[in-house]
C-alpha cells in the first residue's frame, strides 16, 4: 500500500467513517489502519464474533487502541443479530408488534441492550422505524415492528428506551423509510421515489435515539429525471434534519447506510464520480471505493459513513504505520458473566406467539414436510446456528422430516414448515398437491402465511411466527398445545 500524506483533509474524512474488520481478530494491518487514521467508529459484523469473551476482549481492545472510537452493531433482533455468537438472538421486532404489548418489547431491548453494552459495545444500529408499507418488501420483512404507522412508532419509542435503560446510543433506520420499496438497496436502485413515514423516527428521537440512519432511497428526480438518492443530496438532508429537530430534540445525527450498496453505483457515476469497478451492480468492495465515492457522501450532510470494511484505496495505510501494542483481555472477564441464558422477557415474546399462533402445530406421530427457502440468504439457513440444530430440534417434535425442494410436483402432508427470510419467489408452490385440510407454519417473512393460505384453502390452519431461528421452533416455555 502506498503512502499518502495525512493531511487535515483526509483526517477530517476519516473522522467521518465508521468501518469494518475482516474476521475475530484483526489483522496487524487493520490494527496499523486504525491506530494512524483513527475513524469515528467500528461496526461489527457475525464474522467478528465467536463468543462473549473474545467479543469483550476485542471490543475493549479497539476501544484502548482508537480512544473515543464507538463499536456499533447491528443486532436488531430476529433476521439481522450480528452478535448472535456472544449475545444470543433477539425476537424479530414483527413478532413483537403482533403481541403489541410495548412493556414486552421495552424490556426485551434492555435486556438485549444489557447484553451488548456488557460486551464493550457503544451504540446499537436500530431499532427499525421502517413501517412496512409494500407487503412483499424483501429487505425489511420481519425486521419491522409492523405495517401501521402507529404501531411502529409506539414499538420503536418502547425499543428506545429499552436500549438507553441499558446505557446505548441508539441509531433508528433507515430514513425516510424502506418498507415501501419493491427492491434491496444493498443490490440495487428503487425504481420509484420514496415517501417514507416520519411518525416511527420522530417517536424515536423523542424517546432518547440521538441519531438516524439515512437510506440509499430515491427521494426525487433531477432534471434529466434520474433519481436523487438521500444521502447524496444536500439539500434533502438538511431538510431532514431541521425536520427532525423540530420534534423537540436536537437535530439527531445523520448516518449513512453502508457506503458499499450497490444502490449508490448508478447515482454515484451520474454525479461524475469515477467507478470503483467494472461491476453492473451488486456491492462495490469497500478496498476499492475512491476517495470521492465517500466525500460526496460527507459533503452531502452525512455525519457519519458506515463502510462494511477498510476502505484501503481512498485512504491508504500510511508508510511506516505499525499496530499498536494493546493488552488483551483475560477469558472469562466477569462482564460476561450471566449472557450464557436466554433473558426471561426474549422467552416470554416467543412462548406467547408460539402459544397464540402454532402450538398446536408439533404432533410426534406425524411426518413433516419442510420446504426451507433460507439457504443462500444473505440472513443465513435457518439451522445457521450449530449446522443441523434446527433439522434435529424439528426432528424431535415429529416422527419425520421430509425435506422438499423449492421446485417441484408431488403431494404435501398435512403437517407442513416454510421458512423464509423473504417473500416466497413466484411459482415456489406451483404443482404441488395438498390434502384439504392441514396445519402449517410459516417462519420467517410476514408475506408467508398469506401465499400459504391462498394455496392451501379454507380448510388449513396457518399459524406464523417470524424469525427462522431454532429458538423460536416450539419454544420449551410454550404452554400447552391447542389447536391454532
Amino acid at each position: 500500500m502506498s503512502a499518502r500524506p495525512k493531511d487535515s483533509g483526509d483526517r477530517g474524512l476519516a473522522a467521518c467513517l465508521v468501518v469494518g474488520l475482516a474476521g475475530p481478530e484483526p489483522m496487524a494491518a487493520e490494527w496499523a489502519w486504525l491506530a494512524a487514521w483513527r475513524p469515528a467508529g467500528v461496526i461489527l459484523f457475525g464474522r467478528n464474533v465467536t463468543g462473549p469473551a473474545q467479543a469483550a476482549s476485542l471490543c475493549a481492545r479497539l476501544r484502548a487502541a482508537v480512544p473515543g472510537l464507538e463499536v456499533m452493531v447491528d443486532h436488531e433482533g430476529g433476521p439481522v443479530a450480528q452478535m448472535v455468537a456472544a449475545a444470543g438472538r433477539p425476537p424479530a421486532a414483527w413478532a413483537l408488534g403482533v403481541l403489541d404489548d410495548t412493556a414486552l418489547t421495552q424490556s426485551v431491548c434492555r435486556e438485549s441492550g444489557r447484553r451488548l453494552a456488557a460486551l464493550g459495545v457503544t451504540r446499537v444500529l436500530g431499532p427499525v422505524a421502517d413501517v412496512l408499507e409494500h407487503p412483499r418488501n424483501p429487505v425489511i420483512g420481519a425486521r419491522a415492528f409492523g405495517g401501521d404507522a402507529a404501531l411502529v412508532a409506539r414499538h420503536v419509542a418502547a425499543a428506545v428506551r429499552g436500549y438507553r435503560e441499558a446505557g446505548l446510543k441508539v441509531c433508528v433506520k433507515h430514513w425516510p423509510g424502506h418498507g415501501g420499496t419493491a427492491t434491496d438497496s444493498h443490490l440495487a436502485l428503487e425504481e420509484h421515489l420514496v415517501a417514507g413515514c416520519d411518525l416511527p423516527f420522530a417517536a424515536g428521537l423523542a424517546a432518547g435515539a440521538d441519531a438516524v440512519m439515512v437510506g440509499h432511497l430515491p427521494v426525487a428526480a433531477d432534471a434529466a429525471g434520474r433519481p436523487r438518492l438521500a444521502t447524496l443530496d444536500a439539500g434533502y438532508l438538511a431538510a431532514t434534519r431541521a425536520r427532525l429537530g423540530a420534534t423537540g430534540g436536537p437535530a439527531p445525527l445523520l448516518v449513512a447506510d453502508d457506503v458499499t450498496m450497490g444502490a449508490l453505483r448508478a447515482p454515484m457515476l451520474a454525479a461524475g464520480v469515477p467507478a470503483p469497478d467494472d461491476l453492473a451492480g451488486g456491492l462495490v468492495d469497500p478496498g476499492v471505493l475512491p476517495a470521492a465515492w465517500l466525500l460526496r457522501l460527507r459533503d452531502a450532510g452525512c455525519a457519519l459513513l458506515l463502510i462494511r470494511g477498510i476502505p484501503w484505496g481512498a485512504l491508504p495505510l500510511p508508510a511506516g504505520a505499525v499496530a499498536p501494542q494493546v493488552a488483551v483481555a483475560a477469558p472469562g472477564v466477569p462482564v460476561v458473566d450471566g449472557l450464557a441464558d436466554e433473558p426471561t422477557a426474549w422467552r416470554a415474546a416467543r412462548a406467547r406467539l408460539w402459544e397464540a399462533a402454532a402450538a398446536g402445530w408439533a404432533d410426534r406421530a406425524d411426518e413433516v414436510d419442510w420446504l426451507d427457502l433460507t439457504a443462500g440468504d444473505r440472513w443465513g439457513a435457518a439451522d445457521q446456528r450449530g449446522g443441523a440444530v434446527f433439522a434435529a430440534r424439528l426432528a424431535g417434535l415429529f416422527a419425520g422430516v421430509r425435506r422438499v425442494g423449492p421446485a417441484g410436483s408431488g403431494t404435501i402432508g398435512p403437517r407442513l414448515l416454510v421458512t423464509s427470510h423473504r417473500p416466497l419467489p413466484v411459482g415456489a408452490l406451483r404443482g404441488r398437491a395438498a390434502p384439504a385440510a392441514g396445519i402449517a407454519v410459516a417462519m420467517g417473512h410476514p408475506s408467508l402465511a398469506d401465499d400459504l393460505r391462498d394455496w392451501l384453502g379454507i380448510g388449513w390452519a396457518i399459524g406464523q411466527v417470524y424469525d427462522c431461528d431454532v429458538a423460536d421452533l416450539a419454544p420449551d416455555s410454550a404452554g400447552p398445545a391447542q389447536n391454532l
